[in-house]
């Protein structure tokens, strides 16, 4: 909608209604306004338009200012022979400025001039009212949001207000009423290229000092629900619950939160989230790292990683089937392994391994150093403190689930091999065998 004129529609036909009244009264020393056929020649095919003022017209009242001109111009001259309208051009600038003048508010038409040629183009003068915007404040609110969506969207939206200068500064105050659909226009191509997740309505205090007050709301689909989940490689998974609920508040804030809006920010906000584990006092004691990656639907899920680059420290529970012969002098199946770890930045460390049989209260107690071979393969020597003797083992990472295992035990001279899979982060299956067997092992981490 133009900004100082009534609905666009309307205006036109008001234009033509008021063109054609024009057009057949009587022109000065005549008894009618027919136009004179004039000699055949070159016509109009092109009608521009301009408008200047005396002072500053903001840039999109002035565009459609002059769109308006340039549709009065059309109606009127366009298909008319140039000859005519150079003859006529005192007429035809007097319907215009008639025109025009008529539906401005807030603006007197001073006068309208035409250049006549196969473009045609139509230059009118305005004359602003006294009563003008002079000075601009702008208040902008976010309906519903958390702080750090707040932050982020105002990151997003800068330069609003900046927006509104353009578009009210120096507008004459009696205009203001009829430019409220050129800023609508204006705010939704704002926020459509620079938050399009949010929609944003305004209100206007009219005055020499006006203010606007910007109210901004999210659009559906939003984020209503949040499944998190946080595990640890080098940890004890019952460890993160200290910091689940934590976690959860953080992730909770983005309830409600345009669901494209948390995938635009995805990687910031997963930082945001890493942050509230990270910045714990027992996490940097720890040296953990947090990773989070999040998949943002309305039923958003998180999935956190908290491991530690000091400390190793795991607890699992081990199963048999199938083994009917073991060199560690057991035959339940069932064991409990401990394991205790000091890690280099180097790729390598020391650690401490106790391995418990319940139904024979039989156990192991092992010390080793470890090392990064090669991407995806680690080596390790331990010695079983108890019987006194050494044993080496390899493991190569083939894929994220899947994982080959060597073991050598100096005891019996025992070679173990074992190709693992990963059901989940909580159990993983092993098909193992050694010099005399095969069986299954089923792992379970805690």
């Amino acid at each position: 909608m133009v900004a100082v004129f009534i609905d666009h529609t309307k205006f036109i036909r008001f234009s033509i209604r008021l063109l054609l009244l024009l057009a057949i009264t009587c022109m000065p020393g005549s008894g009618s306004c027919q136009a004179a056929s004039g000699p055949v020649g070159a016509r109009v095919e092109v009608v521009s338009a301009e408008v200047y003022g005396n002072i500053h017209i903001p840039t999109d009242v002035k565009v459609r200012m002059e769109k308006s001109v340039q549709a009065i111009g059309v109606q009127l001259l366009e298909g008319h022979t140039v000859q005519e309208v150079k003859q006529r051009k005192t007429h035809y600038e007097d319907i215009i400025r008639q025109v025009f003048d008529k539906v401005l508010v807030g603006y007197t038409v001073e006068g309208a001039s035409i250049t006549a040629d196969s473009s045609l183009k139509i230059s009118v003068k305005l004359l602003s009212w006294n009563d003008r915007i002079d000075k601009l404040s702008v208040e902008t609110k976010i309906i519903g949001m958390p702080e750090e969506v707040e932050k982020l969207l105002m990151k997003d939206i800068s330069g609003i207000d900046t927006l509104f200068d353009d578009l009210l500064l120096d507008l004459p105050v009696a205009a203001v009423d009829w430019s409220n659909g050129v800023v609508k226009h204006r705010l939704n191509e704002f926020m459509a290229k620079r938050a399009p997740e949010f929609r944003a309505d305004f209100e206007l205090s009219v005055d020499e000092d006006t203010k606007v007050f910007i109210d901004i709301y999210p659009l559906l689909p939003v984020v209503r629900t949040v499944d998190l989940s946080m595990r640890s490689d080098t940890l004890p998974n019952a460890a993160l619950l200290t910091q689940r609920q934590n976690m959860q508040d953080g992730a909770d804030m983005f309830v409600g939160v345009p669901v494209a809006f948390v995938s635009r920010h995805q990687d910031v906000i997963q930082q945001l989230l890493e942050r509230r584990v990270d910045d714990t006092s027992g996490a940097r004691s720890w040296g953990v790292h947090t990773t989070v990656t999040i998949i943002p639907k309305e039923r958003m899920g998180v999935m956190s990683r908290s491991n530690s680059d000091k400390y190793f420290l795991r607890f699992e529970g081990r199963a048999e089937i199938g083994h009917s012969r073991d060199d560690r002098e057991n035959d339940s199946g069932v064991m409990v392994r401990g394991i205790v770890g000091k890690q280099f930045n180097n790729g390598d460390g020391v650690f401490t391994l106790l391995d418990f049989f319940p139904q024979h209260a039989h156990w192991n107690w092992d010390i080793g150093y470890y090392r990064d071979l090669l991407p995806g393969l680690r080596g390790h020597v331990r010695y079983d403190i108890k019987d006194k003797y050494w044993k080496g083992a390899l493991q190569y990472d083939l894929t994220g689930r899947w994982s080959v295992l060597y073991e050598y035990r100096e005891k019996n001279s025992i070679n173990e091999i074992a190709l693992r899979y990963k059901l989940h982060d909580f159990l993983s299956v092993e098909c193992a065998m050694d010099n005399h067997d095969k069986w299954l092992r089923f792992i379970g981490y805690f």
